[in-house]
């Protein structure tokens, strides 16, 4: 008889203790994925992904001039990455070719803008490299990266 009288509180018990289960479920979110590993994985479009981004906010670049900044940005990636491969040439050798690197390719972005964007442009730091976001060093667009002293 005792275990008649139970079975009602048991049966409301579990009735009010699934649904704040459930509840707590929805409300939890998953957790983030980890991030991608690798040299830029945090750049969907690539290496140079952000820095195309950063131009287009600062700049406020049309399609267009996204469209032929994007090829010099490419080109700029890959001497970087040829240069980084070239075992042959000594640090100071390597600095100065990153700066001529950086030169040429601040010209041929500067060449696109209007005069407003050319303003602004010339008061931004290089997008990679030395003064770059995420770099703490000297440099701006008429001024090539500087080599690190020993």
């Amino acid at each position: 008889m005792k275990s008649l009288i139970k079975l009602p509180f048991a049966i409301l018990a579990l009735s009010l203790a699934i649904p704040a289960a459930h509840a707590q479920e929805a409300v939890t979110p998953p957790p983030p994925p980890p991030p991608p590993k690798g040299e830029h994985a945090e750049h969907p479009k690539g290496p140079h992904g952000d820095s195309l981004r950063y131009l287009t906010e600062k700049l406020t670049l049309t399609p267009d001039q996204q469209a032929k900044i994007k090829p010099i940005l490419d080109d700029r990636k890959k001497a970087m990455d040829a240069l980084r491969a070239d075992t042959a040439l000594d640090k100071d050798a390597k600095w100065a070719k990153t700066a001529e690197i950086f030169k040429t390719s601040q010209a041929q972005i500067r060449a696109l803008l209007t005069p407003e964007q050319q303003k602004i442009f010339d008061e931004l730091k290089p997008m990679r490299g030395p003064g770059g976001p995420g770099n703490h060093g000297p440099g701006g667009p008429g001024e090539p990266p500087k080599p690190p002293k020993e």
